[in-house]
Parts: structure tokens; sequence; C-alpha cells
């Protein structure tokens, strides 16, 4: 199946504040999860804040992919995001995400706000996985991010990117450079359009959170930093 290339969604002006989130004591009570898995560190600061959601049977699935629609109620939930129906002109019709889909609200929220958008068939794929590269792009929208730094020279960590679709290569820069940016296993592989998995991306959010200070940072060893210029 051929899926067409997504619109971008245009950036809305930075918020003004972004509210401090409250820590809760005790540890996620997730039964797959444990101090070994490479992001227990950030999942735990996650849901001590209850930022994170397991299953009714007590996991977390943290290497499960994420569909398009679940990662619009995660930004909802995590950004706590608010419909201003006045900063864009009503609301986002897609063919396949009809007013009773459970995550119609999600969906229009991050559609407004400018984190998501559809796709030039009036579709927004609810139920597609969503690619590394996707969230990204994503996260740099919603979050006005912008970079005049060299593409060549802010992307040369990544082994794999000449896989980087250009559409999104202007985004990943000013990703990469407000540390949002995060590679597992292997830090220097970008693997673009991978499907994002439940873990990584709440990891990402986490780094979002810390760019807009509203969560401490985390010292964590698969975020990408940029490379020396010499």
């Amino acid at each position: 199946m051929i899926v067409p290339l997504p619109v971008l969604p245009q950036p809305l002006p930075p918020q003004q504040a972004w509210p401090a989130l409250p820590l809760v004591q005790g540890q996620p009570g997730f039964s797959d999860l444990n101090s070994g898995h490479w992001a227990w560190p950030i999942l735990v600061d996650l849901s001590q804040r209850n930022l994170i959601a397991g299953f009714p049977d007590n996991t977390f699935r943290p290497a499960d992919p994420m569909t398009r629609a679940e990662f619009a109620a995660q930004l909802n939930q995590l950004f706590n995001l608010p419909l201003e129906r006045s900063r864009l002109a009503g609301e986002n019709t897609y063919t396949d995400v009809a007013t009773s889909h459970w995550a119609y609200s999600s969906v229009q929220q991050a559609v407004q706000m400018g984190f998501l958008s559809g796709y030039s068939d009036e579709t927004f794929l609810p139920d597609q996985t969503i690619s590394r590269i996707h969230v990204i792009v994503a996260l740099a929208s919603g979050l006005t991010l912008k970079s005049n730094s060299s593409a060549t020279t802010v992307l040369k960590p990544y082994s794999d990117r000449g896989q980087v679709p250009p559409w999104a290569a202007r985004s990943l820069v000013a990703a990469t450079e407000a540390g949002l940016v995060v590679n597992y296993p292997d830090l220097n592989q970008l693997a673009p359009y991978r499907p994002a998995s439940r873990a990584e991306v709440a990891v990402m959010l986490h780094r979002a959170l810390v760019y807009t200070g509203t969560l401490q940072d985390i010292p964590f060893r698969y975020v990408v930093e940029l490379p020396e210029i010499k």
C-alpha cells in the first residue's frame, strides 16, 4: 500500500508556560519492566508522575509499536493540550476518524496544537504505526523548534542520515539540537522509518518535557548529542 505524504502542520506560537508536573511516590508496577530495561529511569520518572499507563494485565509492553492514534492520546496526556478553536478555523475532518472514535478528541487537540497532521487524501490513518521520524517531526512541530545550523554538521552522528527524507531534515536538525532524539540500541543509528516503540516514544516525550522546563533532566546514555565542531 502506498501511503500518501503527510501534510506538515503549521507551527503555532510557543506556549507561554508549561506547567510543572507533580511527583508521586512509588515504583512502576508493570510486570514486564525492571531496572535492567534500557529506558527504566525515564519510565520510572514518567510513571511516578502518572504520565504513562499500562494495560489491564499489568504490563507496559515497552517494545510494542505505537499507532498514530495512541501517540495523539499520549501527547494529550503529557502536554495537557487545550483545544483552542480560535487558533485554527473549525475542526479537522478526517474520513477515518469519526466523532465516535476513541481518540477523536486527542487527534483534534494534537492537530490543532501543531503536533500532528493528516494526509493529503483527508485521512489520518489512526491505526497505522507511527515511525520514529514522524515522532521527531511531530515534536519539533508542536514545540516550534527552529534551527539555522548546517544539516551536514548536526546530522553527522547518524550513520544512516542518507535515509532521512528531505521533508523531515530541518525538523531532525532542530530536534537533535534540542536533545530530543533518542537512539536505541545503536546511538549512531536513527532508523527513521522503524516503527517507534512505546518505550522509545515515552523517552522522547520525556526529553520534550525536559526541553520545555517541565521536567528535570535525567542523564541518559541514548540521547544523541551534537558533534564537536572543529
